[in-house]
């Protein structure tokens, strides 16, 4: 028999049991948890790396050669 989420819980807590017992109940095991952990850290460095190597411009800092500018077409000085 199914428990309602506004009935007492029947731990005894006087609780609902929406309030006590379910989320203990619906909760992930450790496993899962890490296996979250270790995708989030993978995705989440991919998305560094990308960002990085998308806006890192070699030319940025450099001070540019008398009368040269810098070509984004041809990605060196002119």
């Amino acid at each position: 028999m199914k428990i309602g989420r506004n009935e007492p819980c029947p731990c005894g807590s006087a609780k609902k049991y929406k309030h006590c017992c379910l989320m203990k109940q619906a909760s992930m095991p450790a496993s899962q948890k890490f296996l979250m952990l270790v995708i989030a850290l993978v995705v989440g460095g991919g998305i560094v790396l990308g960002l990085t190597a998308i806006l890192s411009d070699d030319h940025i800092g450099v001070p540019a050669e008398d009368g040269k500018v810098w070509s984004e077409e041809h990605q060196h000085w002119h």
